[in-house]
């Protein structure tokens, strides 16, 4: 099974840095990342430190993924309507601004649970809009041969941020208090701000709105164009298994470390390490792999689901340290491959909607696949739970396959075309050859 597309994708482990533009943003997103997640980590302190309370904690994780569980969709419809730059100036500095009331507020010594709740739920609303908007704002900067190179490159740099991230946060929290990693999260929204400041709008490869009159029936077109192009669904199948039953990593490995390798507090932080390790080396060796194929996709996605499967098995801190390192490294290798073959093989005016379905099948899932492994880690034990999350991710890749080779009989399921830009464009199609 060959790549999603023929183009002549260019060469080079960093070729997409060559474009001004992405570079650009590039630089802007390497020091903007990790703020995130040293707000994560503050936020998580912060919140215990308020409230011992397991379930306070679990209810601000909920309130920040439930806007992407609920507006996902729109926010891809919003970012296919306007200009993406601009939206994305705008989601960053509200990002900034809801960093800094947080910090006024822990400083000030006026901050209480529900303005953490509230503040968690606005940033999941921003989150919804600016996931699926800088996804598909890189396909803009980087014409098409580019553009696997640039996906591969931002998951890269993100993935590095998870890892230094919260160390980060955490050194800043123990030197200067919970408010600095507040305010030093805010200040790195200033990087990728000028980033976007000095991007060239004459150079952008951007999307031309289709005119449907409302956000509503935007999607309603996507929706329709997924069900009718064999390529995209095989792609929205696989990624909806994974997505609920097996990345749902912060519900996972807690259970795993406590009831399974009956880690300590440093043990749970080294499980975590590795899974963020694997996904920075996944996301690096795939700079330099071009166009992602069918067989990669699936393969990864039955890599993660076996390694799920080996976890649930082993009691083992060691073995379960190097499993998580390969989990870590499947889930990159799946999402930003289905995520660049999406990017080439959409028309240019819906890359926005796509990424917003992957967000949500991902991300926007998490409450629900979080809620039925808790359910069933309770009802017949955590290592049940954790092993029947890696059989339905088995399971899923084995029926994405079998979908796979029935539509590439048919026409329509041509492995070596990418969409047109033309607003009548027919569906885009992929070529697999064995």
């Amino acid at each position: 099974m060959a790549s999603f597309t023929e183009l002549p994708l260019t060469k080079g482990r960093f070729a997409a840095l060559g474009v001004r533009n992405f570079r650009i943003f590039f630089s802007g997103l390497m020091v903007s990342v990790t703020g995130p997640w040293m707000q994560t980590t503050a936020q998580a302190w912060l919140v215990l430190k308020l409230t011992n309370s397991s379930l306070s904690l679990a209810t601000v994780a909920s309130l920040q993924f439930l806007p992407i569980m609920l507006f996902a969709l729109v926010g891809g419809a919003v970012a296919d309507r306007f200009p993406r730059r601009k939206l994305m100036f705008a989601t960053q500095a509200f990002g900034a601004l809801q960093a800094v009331f947080l910090g006024v507020l822990v400083a000030t010594g006026s901050v209480t649970i529900w303005h953490i709740y509230v503040l968690a739920l606005t940033l999941g609303v921003i989150n919804a809009l600016d996931t699926p908007l800088r996804q598909a704002f890189v396909s803009e900067l980087v014409s098409l041969p580019f553009v696997p190179n640039a996906i591969a490159l931002t998951s890269m740099v993100q993935n590095l941020g998870r890892i230094i991230g919260p160390a980060l946060g955490g050194i800043v929290i123990a030197a200067f208090g919970v408010e600095a990693a507040f305010f030093l999260n805010a200040l790195t929204f200033a990087a990728i701000l000028i980033a976007l400041m000095r991007i060239r709008p004459e150079e952008l490869e951007p999307s031309r709105f289709t005119g449907k009159p409302s956000v509503i029936s935007q999607i309603g077109e996507s929706l329709d164009y997924a069900w009718r192009t064999p390529t995209i669904l095989f792609l929205l199948l696989a990624t909806a298994f994974i997505g609920m039953f097996g990345q749902n990593f912060t519900t996972i490995v807690p259970l795993v470390a406590n009831y399974i390798v009956h880690a300590s507090a440093a043990e749970f932080g080294l499980l975590n390490s590795c899974l963020g390790t694997g996904s920075f080396i996944s996301a690096f060796l795939l700079t330099s792999r071009g166009a992602p194929s069918v067989r990669r996709i699936l393969l990864s996605g039955l890599a993660f689901g076996i390694m799920l499967i080996a976890i649930s098995l082993t009691g083992n801190l060691f073995v379960s340290c190097f499993l998580f390192l390969i989990v870590g490294a499947s889930a990159v290798t799946f999402s930003a491959s289905v995520t660049a073959s999406l990017q080439i093989q959409s028309p240019p005016e819906m890359r926005g909607r796509f990424a917003a379905m992957v967000h949500l099948l991902i991300t926007g899932s998490s409450p629900i696949g979080a809620m039925l492994t808790g359910f069933v880690a309770q009802s017949f034990g955590v290592w049940v739970s954790i092993f029947a999350n890696g059989a339905l991710c088995c399971i899923g890749m084995a029926i994405s396959f079998l979908y796979f080779r029935r539509s590439r009989k048919d026409k329509n399921f041509d492995l070596g075309r990418v969409a047109k830009q033309e607003e009548t464009a027919p569906p885009p199609v992929v070529t697999a050859a064995e």
